[in-house]
Parts: C-alpha cells; structure tokens; sequence
C-alpha cells in the first residue's frame, strides 16, 4: 500500500477481524483483510457488513439515516485524517472518540447533526471541477461553514439526493443540474473554471503520479493513465474529459439520453452562466474570488492553500507528448475555451 493512512487502519483491522466479520471498506490497493471483504467506489450499501470502513470524502454515498444508526450502535475502533472504522461488534476496551482520535470522529459527528450548524437561510452550491484549484476552495469553504455534504458523482447524487434544508454548503463532483431546479432565488451556485488545455493536462499528469494508487481510479482516470495521450483523445473517456467543463455546466438535465452537440452545451453553458444566482470565476484569479464571496456572503474564508498542484518535473517528462496531441485537443476543445473565455 502507497498511503500510510491507508496503512494505518490495515495495521490496525488485521489484528482485530475475525472470520466472522465482513469487511466494507473503499476501493484501493488493500492486502487481503483475514475475513470476507467487499469494496465499495462512490455508492455504500451497508449490507451483510460487520466492519465499516468509512472514507469521510465519501459520508454522502451512505443512506444518512442509516449511517446514524451506525454511528450511535456500532462502536467506533479507529478514526485518521482519512477514514472512520466502525464495528457492529465490540472490539476494543475504550471507543476512540474518548481519546486523541476524538478530533478525526468530528467530521462525522459534525455531519451527523448538520441540520443544528447551519449559519444562514440561503443554500450555497460549490461545483468541483478537477484540476481547476476546487479542492483548495472547497476546503476554506467548509471551515468557513461546517453545515456541509460533499457528493464525489452523479449517481451519488441521484441515489441518496440531499435533505437541503439539512445544510448551507452542498459540493457536487459532477453537473448541478439535478439541483438547480430545487433551489430558492436567494441559494447562490458558484464554481471555478481553468484554461481547458491546461487543466485537461493538468488532470493527465495528475493520474500520472507515481503516489496514485491506480486501483481508485475510475476506468477514464486508469486509460489517462496507461494510454498515449493521441490515443486517449481518440477514446470517449477521452474526448468527456477534454470537455468537461463545457459538459458540466452545458447539460439541462442530470442524465440526458445522449451528449448534445457542443454548440448546443456552449450555449447552455453560456445561459446558465448568466443566471443571477450564478458565479463563476476563472481559477487563475482564485484569490480575488475568495475575496469576492467573503464580501458577498459575509463569512471567513482562509487564504486559498495549494493542493494537489502537478510537479514541474512531471510536466517536463511529458512535455513532447502533450506537443505531438496538441493540435487534436484544441480541435476537441475548441467549444470549451469560447466559454472559459466566456466566464473570464
């Protein structure tokens, strides 16, 4: 295993699991657990299962109030930056939100009574693109507003659609259509949006990394990985992720029978873009938007950090093969770039 918070509940889980118990943990590189054990991706469904392995960026692919049920019965057996473990049966002498780990339960804790921690009547919907600086502002913005649920895709969303009055600050990983047509005139959807090329290529060198554990990946982000990047663009994974921004804010409904033509995305895009309730700002000039909604929205949000940035020795070892595909990913793009520039 790559991650040593992954290493650390595998250490601990190996010592305590019986034959009996059933492991539900995250897909990744896990050695074999000493019992029965079954991964789940972005959807959790709790059945036959004795341990979970709870990721807290996954708290809103789980049933809430099953998740609560979870959380007051079963004891809690580990906690890091990253995960929770639960167990249907005990297994330690003292639950672990009795003792230092008490401050890696609270987001869990804090999740779990939501609804008490609001601070304001209006909602606020962050778009996450990839690659385009939204986990540096979604982070401030989740300081700022404890009141939170973070949905890492669509059918996430789809499947366990948000309580909204449960929360002031709702992250999507995919298009906002699905809640738009839920939303008052006073909720406001914001989103940051990158130069397409450069975050296209950004994101290719991110799946990359030697540090990325490949079996997380969605089967797009493993061709980005394995493939030459004039093959990848040749692919449909491929051509989505050129376009993706276009994509995301360009669909008038969550799921569409078929991609409409990009003409048709732009000028969605576009109208949805100049809706009143609306903002969108270019993630180069990130600074000033945070800037903008701490006056906007009246809270405290702390100085953007850098997340994730790709390393200029990466962009080096690739450079000649994003050269030879250069030419196919502006043709591909071509739509998204009016409406980066557009927003800009």
């Amino acid at each position: 295993m790559k991650d040593r918070l992954w290493q650390a509940v595998y250490g601990v889980l190996h010592h305590l699991l019986s034959n009996a118990d059933m492991v539900l943990a995250p897909r990744g590189d896990w050695p074999q657990f000493p019992c029965s054990s079954v991964l789940y991706d972005d959807v959790i469904d709790l059945a036959g299962c004795t341990v979970l392995v709870l990721h807290k960026g996954q708290m809103a692919g789980i049933e809430k109030a099953d998740l609560l049920r979870v959380a007051s019965e079963w004891q809690w057996v580990f906690a890091n930056e990253v995960f929770i473990v639960l167990s249907r049966d005990k297994k330690i002498g003292r639950d672990v939100r009795r003792g230092p780990q008490l401050v890696h339960c609270k987001p869990l804790i804090r999740f779990l009574c939501s609804r008490n921690l609001r601070k304001r009547r209006s909602k606020l919907i962050y778009v996450h693109l990839p690659k385009t600086g939204g986990t540096s502002m979604w982070t401030a913005l989740t300081k700022a507003l404890p009141s939170h649920i973070y949905f890492t895709s669509l059918r996430a969303l789809l499947k366990y659609p948000p309580v909204l009055e449960d929360y002031d600050l709702i992250g999507v990983h995919c298009s906002p259509a699905v809640l738009v047509q839920h939303l008052s005139d006073d909720d406001l959807v914001i989103g940051m949006v990158r130069e397409p090329t450069q975050r296209f290529l950004s994101g290719i060198l991110h799946s990359r990394r030697e540090s990325e554990d490949p079996e997380t990946f969605t089967p797009s982000a493993k061709a980005m990985r394995e493939m030459e990047l004039i093959e990848y663009l040749a692919t449909d994974f491929g051509r989505f992720e050129a376009r993706l921004q276009l994509i995301t804010f360009g669909l008038e409904h969550a799921v569409p029978l078929s991609v409409p033509s990009d003409d048709r995305l732009y000028a969605s895009a576009v109208t949805f873009a100049k809706r009143r309730n609306v903002i969108l700002a270019p993630s180069e000039r990130s600074d000033a938007f945070r800037e903008f909604l701490l006056e906007r929205l009246s809270i405290q949000i702390e100085p953007l950090a850098r997340l994730n940035a790709s390393e200029a020795r990466l962009w080096a070892t690739y450079r000649s093969e994003f050269d030879r595909a250069g030419r196919l990913i502006c043709s591909t793009n071509a739509r998204e770039r009016q409406f980066y520039d557009f927003v800009c």
